[in-house]
């Protein structure tokens, strides 16, 4: 799905958002996810391997126009 179907998908169980390839690259236990804000930080990056999250995500224009996108955990 593409990245505003991702979010409108977010439940409270997969509050999160990833693409399919970074779970490939990374595995599902190192992956990248992203909790979508409405706040001024936008998106907050959990990655597995980073010590707390981060805001602002910098997505690539791969990244916006992807259909990879999934809600996740």
């Amino acid at each position: 799905m593409y990245i505003h179907e991702a979010i409108k998908a977010r439940t409270a169980d997969k509050p999160f958002i990833m693409r399919k390839m970074w779970e490939d690259v990374f595995g599902a236990r190192r992956g990248v996810r992203l909790f979508p804000t409405c706040s001024p930080d936008g998106m907050i990056v959990d990655s597995r391997t980073a010590k707390s999250p981060r805001n602002g995500w910098q997505p690539t224009a791969e990244d916006l126009v992807a259909d990879d996108w999934i809600a996740t955990a």
